[in-house]
């Protein structure tokens, strides 16, 4: 009975996203910039710049000297006590969470020269949920057809991480997020779908631009990348979306 009621959910789901229930969500706009506001955001983005070199290399390694340390500890004592493991996990999640931070400042800096090749939309997408930690309670929806796409692999897979990865942190630790994948005037369709929290429509023009973030331990940078790399391949992205009910981020890439 579980599995059918899940099957069911799942195909209704697929139904409403196939008839595109987001269409009247409010959706992104490309902001109008001022010459002080693009300068203002020109300078940003060059101390995004600075500060990444130097952020690789004063970060990186002694997070993994923590890392490593933190493993050590627990095999040597694996019967902690509920304190010491209360502790452990916390720098954890530290050391987690600065990683994952330093990862959206490179992906951002080194969106550059691509590095085409031809790869399957599906296979990609499982690669990403697989080096994701998908809490037990959100359902992932992978489509059934597939689409073939000449891309840079690594850059690709840094878009759906992030966007996968948002969609997550959008919910409590429950709920269902859709991929679908669609054919449209020549172009590969690619839809993120999340029953989370949503996006507020004030800072829905806002969430592509570089260092705009919402979120207490964000960078501003993790949409800002997955912009860069689907323009680098020629396509474009948008996200419609309504508080309370989810978000619905759309790629659009060109066909090879």
């Amino acid at each position: 009975r579980l599995l059918r009621n899940a099957q069911e959910d799942a195909a209704r789901l697929l139904r409403n996203a196939q008839k595109d229930e987001f269409e009247d969500f409010p959706k992104t706009e490309k902001p109008t910039l001022n010459n002080e506001e693009h300068t203002i955001r020109k300078n940003k983005l060059y101390a995004v710049g600075e500060l990444s070199s130097r952020l690789t290399h004063d970060l990186q390694n002694p997070l993994s000297i923590i890392k490593n340390t933190l493993e050590i500890l627990k095999l040597k004592d694996p019967k902690l006590d509920a304190k010491t493991k209360e502790n452990y996990d916390r720098i954890e999640r530290a050391v987690t969470r600065m990683s994952q931070q330093i990862k959206e400042v490179l992906d951002f800096v080194r969106t550059g020269d691509l590095m085409r090749e031809e790869t399957s939309v599906l296979e990609l997408l499982k690669t990403v949920i697989e080096d994701l930690d998908v809490p037990k309670g959100i359902q992932v929806i992978l489509p059934s057809q597939d689409a073939r796409i000449f891309v840079d692999v690594k850059q690709m897979q840094t878009v759906f991480s992030n966007l996968i990865l948002n969609a997550i942190q959008a919910m409590d630790g429950k709920g269902r997020i859709m991929v679908q994948i669609l054919d449209s005037d020549g172009n590969t369709v690619i839809k993120v779908i999340d029953n989370g929290h949503g996006i507020k429509k004030e800072n829905l023009r806002h969430i592509f631009e570089p260092l705009f973030t919402t979120k207490q331990n964000g960078t501003g940078l993790g949409l800002a990348s997955c912009k860069a790399a689907i323009e680098n391949h020629g396509g474009t992205i948008n996200c419609a979306s309504i508080v309370n009910k989810g978000a619905v981020f759309t790629i659009k890439l060109p066909k090879f």
